[in-house]
């Protein structure tokens, strides 16, 4: 008898599983969602084919898509992370971290410094503030947002940015420039995610967008400073190619692609074509390198994710405590969807000897946006500098941000994410000041 009882108790774990299975497939969230909890886009309910099952990604993305849609999983990761601090879970740098961070209020629940006092209310016709030494406003003339257009004209605002909040950014920016020597540059861009470009660009559910930060906060930039719009950049093939993810809310690389052009013409060079590089291709029936006679003529879909391959032997060492190499590879191809570029966001720094030798270096800081271009850049550094300014991810620095200009002779700066990182959180209302001005080293 106990040796039936013993049987039962799998069955009814068996049962409950395949009920659990039955439920979630009834009854779960069918498309893509965002976490906030994790800031990524959960998996949405895969679409089959025959292609899809044939080389196994089907099965992958289905898996994916069951423990994603798992009941109460935002509740339950929570929950798990609670028991993992009561319980001290967490590597022991992270304690050094957090102590460091808490010491220098460097927090996320340490207040920012004061934004500039706001400006008293003006008349239509008044004019903005300017220095004593220039023409140049030191405060914005207005907010500013990212919107869409309805069908009858009327406006859905996808995010707002406060007068006060532009002037305090642009006065960031420009000290960034000052950094720098006489002709280097800064670049700042933060693109919308693909849930708001798709709704506009594949899925036509609005008659337009409108977005004027660069408008507004261009004015107060010093020269060599230099606001994009993402959406102004890709306008062009809205109407003729995907150009965002369906099932992620990251850009596709011939978008990442189009964004670095923008750059690199402003610094005065002719980018680099986009066939120039071969890529490795993932979720397909032949994965791999393909070289550009391959991929013109593949029939493969360009959502499937392709990484490009530098075109020069590239070395990549994460660096910490300002000078301190461990070398990391370049590429991990055993990894998948957005992490194939460069293996995701690594800190505190990483550093790329491009294998170029153009006598110029740069700064990318940001989120995983920036990945897919900075295989575009390579070819007009040196070195490319790459940091995320997000919590979790800017630890063991052992400087400022000064100080790293400093010691790897930065020419250039780029600021380049997703309106996940949003311009109202703490990497844009303080961070970027306080790093690029504290040493940020214990004791």
């Amino acid at each position: 008898m106990k040796k039936y009882l013993s049987f039962a108790k799998y069955y009814i774990c068996l049962l409950f599983l395949l009920g659990l299975g039955v439920y979630i497939l009834a009854f779960g969230e069918k498309e893509a969602t965002a976490s906030e909890t994790e800031n990524r886009m959960l998996q949405a309910f895969p679409a089959f084919s025959v292609r899809a099952a044939a080389d196994g990604r089907y099965m992958t993305e289905l898996e994916a898509y069951l423990s994603d849609a798992f009941p109460a999983r935002s509740a339950l990761i929570g929950l798990s992370r609670s028991f993992m601090e009561l319980f001290s879970a967490h590597p022991p740098e992270d304690d050094t971290r957090k102590a460091v961070e808490e010491e220098m209020g460097l927090t996320d629940n340490a207040p920012p410094p004061e934004l500039p006092a706001p400006a008293a209310a003006e008349t239509v016709d008044a004019a903005p503030e300017t220095s004593a030494d220039s023409d140049r406003p030191t405060r914005a003339e207005s907010d500013a947002a990212l919107w869409f257009v309805r069908a009858d004209g009327s406006r859905e605002i996808v995010e707002t940015y406060s007068a006060e909040h532009i002037s305090y950014l642009a006065g960031v920016l420009n000290q960034y420039r000052a950094c720098l020597p006489p002709e280097g540059r800064v670049f700042f861009l933060n693109a919308p995610a693909s849930d708001y470009v798709n709704a506009i660009f594949d899925q036509h559910r609005y008659a337009d967008w409108g977005y004027d930060l660069d408008r507004v906060m261009q004015p107060l930039l010093d020269d060599n400073v230099k606001i994009y719009s993402a959406l102004a950049i890709l306008d062009p093939w809205k109407n003729t190619e995907k150009l965002y993810s369906q099932d992620d809310f990251h850009w596709l690389i011939h978008s990442a692609w189009r964004v670095s052009n923008a750059f690199i013409k402003d610094l005065g060079y002719a980018p680099t074509d986009f066939y120039d590089y071969s890529y490795y291709l993932r979720y397909s029936l032949n994965d791999g390198p393909h070289t550009p006679e391959q991929l013109k003529n593949t029939t493969v879909e360009r959502s499937d994710l392709m990484v490009p391959l530098v075109l020069s032997p590239t070395r990549s060492d994460l660096i910490s405590w300002l000078t301190n190499k461990t070398p990391t590879p370049v590429y991990d191809f055993t990894l998948h969807a957005y992490t194939m570029y460069f293996g995701g966001t690594k800190g505190p720094y990483r550093l790329f000897e491009t294998g170029f030798h153009t006598g110029h270096n740069a700064l990318v800081v940001g989120d995983s946006f920036s990945l897919p271009v900075l295989y575009y850049l390579f070819p007009y550094y040196d070195n490319v500098l790459h940091t995320d300014f997000r919590e979790r991810n800017y630890q063991r620095v052992g400087a400022s941000v000064r100080q790293y200009i400093e010691e790897y002779d930065i020419d250039d700066v780029y600021f380049i994410s997703c309106v996940w990182t949003s311009l109202n959180s703490n990497v844009f209302t303080w961070r970027m000041e306080r790093f690029l001005n504290t040493d940020y080293t214990p004791g």
